[in-house]
């Protein structure tokens, strides 16, 4: 009989010194913890708890609720909601949520709410509350969003200086169309893959004629009005998949892939119908002369180029406003 009184009480004491301990670190944690029973009373609140919601009073034996309402700068609804609250935790449920409530000072706190059940038995009997102030952890998060929206804007800006530098490289100034450089490149791309792939492939060599002579007599400032409004009528009568370039001067180059000589031929003659109906503010009529040549099987770029420069040169000899082939 007395070994089970001595034993019943040194449950009791380790039990007790079980609450103790546990209280010591409720109350030396950051985060703020209340005891609800499943009334909506609270049963214990931590230092931090208090801290949190500004609280002056003692609140334990008191409704949440009420507890909630004692101090009109910290108000948090996702707690105030008593019945709901009660109701989830009888239920077993989980309930979080985040609150912005006004501290000392007039700060604003963000606070992340999690209220979870105990359990005792099998059976709900309480809830646990836990508060935590992320006001920090968002301050940090927002500044990082900030700066990695600033970076993705510099960002930004460099991808478009980058792609305009890009453009710049391989763009002539005066007519949009493509320098010398890259209409070479992309006339070899063009080669290599005829070759590979055995499509048709066709370039013109076009020519304005008796540009000198507008030079000349007008002037510089409208010849290089000519070269401009040649380009762009170009641009816009050859297909989509045909690339201009300017050769030199005031000779172009347009390749035009997977074509073949007829079809090619068709399209420089629209784009020497297309010259020829241009008016100007000058007394002038502008015509121009192209040499058209389709690849041939084992040809190189440059090959192909002397052939349409051939044929273009045949053009200009036969009296210039026509199309060689």
């Amino acid at each position: 009989m007395g070994d089970g009184k001595k034993e019943s009480s040194d449950m009791h004491n380790r039990l007790a010194h079980v609450q103790d301990r546990l209280r010591r670190i409720l109350a030396v944690l950051r985060d703020g913890v209340i005891i609800i029973d499943c009334d909506g009373v609270v049963t214990y609140a931590n230092p931090a708890a208090r801290l949190i919601l500004a609280w002056r009073d003692e609140p334990q034996g008191t409704k949440l609720k009420t507890a909630m309402h004692s101090n009109d700068k910290a108000r948090l609804p996702f707690l105030e909601q008593n019945g709901a609250l009660a109701a989830a935790i009888r239920r077993g449920e989980v309930v979080a949520g985040t609150e912005e409530i006004s501290g000392k000072a007039g700060s604003s706190l963000s606070v992340e709410c999690l209220a979870t059940p105990l359990y005792e038995f099998g059976e709900v009997v309480a809830a646990a509350i836990i508060l935590t102030d992320i006001s920090e952890r968002l301050l940090v998060e927002g500044a990082l969003c900030e700066a990695n929206t600033r970076l993705q804007r510099v960002n930004d800006e460099l991808k478009k200086k980058n792609e305009r530098l890009q453009e710049i490289s391989v763009t002539d100034s005066l007519t949009g169309l493509f320098n010398h450089r890259h209409i070479i490149e992309r006339l070899q791309e063009h080669v290599s893959s005829s070759t590979r792939y055995q499509h048709d492939l066709a370039v013109m060599m076009l020519d304005i004629d008796h540009f000198k002579k507008v030079n000349d007599t007008y002037g510089h400032p409208f010849g290089d009005e000519v070269l401009e409004r040649i380009s762009a009528t170009m641009r816009k009568v050859i297909r989509v998949v045909d690339i201009a370039g300017r050769y030199g001067g005031e000779e172009f180059l347009v390749v035009m892939p997977e074509t073949d000589l007829q079809e090619a031929v068709g399209i420089a003659e629209r784009v020497r119908r297309a010259m020829e109906e241009l008016t100007w503010e000058r007394p002038i009529r502008l015509t121009v002369s192209a040499g058209v040549a389709a690849w041939q099987p084992g040809e190189s770029a440059s090959r192909l180029i002397s052939r349409a420069d051939a044929l273009l040169y045949e053009a200009k000899k036969a009296g210039r406003n026509q199309v060689k082939s």
